[in-house]
C-alpha cells in the first residue's frame, strides 16, 4: 500500500501536482452537485444563514450599544429582524401589487402591442426593399413579411401560453399555502437563532469535529464563505440598488409597465457577464431603429448610470478576491446551463470561483495579510506616538 502510495505521490509530483488539483476540483463539484439536489429540503434554512450574515453587522452595533441590559443580545437580534424583515415585506407588498398589476395589464395588451410592432416593422422593411430593391434579392419582402408573420403568431401564442401557466401556478401556490407558510415561520426562527446563538453553533462544530478537520476548514472557510454567500448576497445587494435605479429611470420617461420590467431586469441582472445592460441596450437600440429618439436616449442614460452606479459600489461591496476570468465566467456559466439549466446560469459561476479558492487555499495563498495602506500606516504612527506619550 505504502508502495502504491508512494508511486502515485511521484506521479502526482512529476505532473506538477495538476492531479490532486484535478481531484480537489473534482470533490468540490460533487459536494456542490449534492448540494444543489439536497437544496430543496432545507433552502428555509440556507436562506435563514444568508438573512443572519447580513444582519451579523448591525446586530454587532446594538450589541454593543445595549451591552448594559441583559437581554441586550436577544433584543438586538430582535430589532434587527423586525427591520429587516419589515422592509422585505414592505417592499414586497408594493413592487408585487404594482407588478402583477402591470403584468396582467401586459398580458392584456400584448397582442395590440405585437401587432403595432409588427407594423412598425413592415413599414421598416417595404421602406428598406423600396430604397435597396436593386441590391435585395426578389423574394426578399415575401420572405420577410413571413418572418414578421410567424414572429406575431408566436408572440400571441406565447401570451396565451403564459396567462395559462400563470394561472395554474397561482392555483398550485394556492393550494401548497400552509407549506409556503410553514417555510417563512422556518425561515425567521432560524434567522434568529444563527444569528441569536451564532458563537454556539461555532463552538459545537469546534468540539465535535477532529482538530485536523477544524485546521484545514479554518484554512478554507473564509474564502469559500466569501466567494459563496459573500458573493450572494453582495450580488443580490447590487441588483437591488439596481433595479431601484431602473424602475425611478423608466417612472421619469413614464414609460408603461415601468415596475415590471425594472424587476425583471433587476432579476437578469444577477446573471453574470449577461447584467442589465443587454436588455435596456437591446431596447435602446429597437427604439432607436423605430424611430423613438426620446427613449432610446433616456435607455442609455439609465444604462450609463447603472453602470457608474456598480463601479462605485461593486468594488466596496464585493472586493477583488471575488472576481473572476470572465472567459472562466462564461465557460461556467454555459457548463452550468447544460447541467442544472436556468439555475446553472449563476450557479456555474459560484462552483468556479469556491474551486479557485479551494485551490488558493491549498496552495497558500488564501488569507495572505495584503500591505497596508499609506493611510494605515500613518494611522498607526500616530497610535505609537500616543502610546510613547502615555507611557511618559
Amino acid at each position: 500500500m505504502n508502495t502504491l502510495m508512494d508511486r502515485l505521490s511521484a506521479w502526482n509530483q512529476s505532473m506538477n501536482d495538476i492531479p490532486r488539483r484535478l481531484l480537489m476540483i473534482a470533490v468540490v463539484v460533487l459536494l456542490c452537485y449534492i448540494t444543489v439536489q439536497l437544496f430543496p429540503y432545507f433552502w428555509p434554512f440556507a436562506l435563514a444563514m444568508v438573512f443572519a450574515s447580513l444582519l451579523e453587522p448591525v446586530a454587532r452595533l446594538l450589541r454593543r450599544a445595549l451591552k448594559r441590559l441583559k437581554a441586550a443580545r436577544v433584543i438586538a437580534t430582535l430589532l434587527c429582524m423586525i427591520l429587516l424583515f419589515g422592509l422585505l415585506t414592505a417592499l414586497f407588498l408594493v413592487l408585487s401589487n404594482r407588478a402583477v398589476h402591470e403584468g396582467v395589464t401586459l398580458l392584456r395588451a400584448t397582442p395590440d402591442l405585437a401587432r403595432s410592432l409588427y407594423n412598425a416593422l413592415s413599414d421598416l422593411v417595404n421602406r428598406l426593399y423600396a430604397d435597396y430593391q436593386h441590391l435585395l434579392p426578389e423574394d426578399f419582402l415575401t420572405t420577410a413579411n413571413n418572418v414578421l408573420n410567424n414572429l406575431l403568431s408566436n408572440v400571441v401564442s406565447f401570451a396565451g401560453n403564459l396567462s395559462t401557466r400563470i394561472a395554474g401556478f397561482t392555483i398550485n401556490t394556492a393550494t401548497s399555502l400552509p407549506i409556503v407558510i410553514l417555510s417563512i415561520i422556518f425561515t425567521i426562527m432560524g434567522t434568529f437563532y444563527f444569528s441569536y446563538d451564532r458563537e454556539r453553533i461555532a463552538g459545537f462544530f469546534t468540539r465535535t469535529l477532529p482538530a485536523p478537520v477544524m485546521d484545514r476548514f479554518r484554512l478554507i472557510k473564509g474564502g469559500v464563505f466569501t466567494a459563496f454567500f459573500g458573493q450572494i448576497r453582495a450580488q443580490i445587494f447590487i441588483s437591488f440598488v439596481l433595479m431601484l435605479i431602473i424602475i425611478a429611470g423608466l417612472l421619469i420617461m413614464q414609460k408603461p409597465y415601468a415596475v415590471l420590467l425594472g424587476v425583471l431586469i433587476g432579476i437578469a441582472d444577477v446573471l453574470p457577464v449577461i447584467g442589465a445592460g443587454l436588455f435596456l441596450n437591446s431596447w435602446a437600440l429597437v427604439a432607436l431603429v423605430m424611430g423613438d429618439y426620446y427613449t432610446a436616449i433616456g435607455l442609455f442614460v439609465i444604462y450609463l448610470i447603472t453602470i457608474t452606479v456598480r463601479q462605485i459600489i461593486e468594488p466596496r461591496i464585493v472586493g477583488k478576491q471575488l472576481g473572476l476570468y470572465p472567459l472562466v465566467t462564461m465557460i461556467s456559466m454555459f457548463a452550468g446551463f447544460q447541467i442544472l439549466g436556468t439555475l446553472g446560469l449563476i450557479a456555474g459561476p459560484l462552483v468556479a470561483n469556491i474551486c479557485r479558492v479551494v485551490l488558493d487555499a491549498d496552495a497558500g495563498r488564501l488569507g495572505r495579510q495584503s500591505p497596508p495602506t499609506p493611510f494605515a500606516r500613518w494611522w498607526a504612527e500616530v497610535k505609537n506616538r500616543r502610546g510613547g506619550k502615555n507611557k511618559k
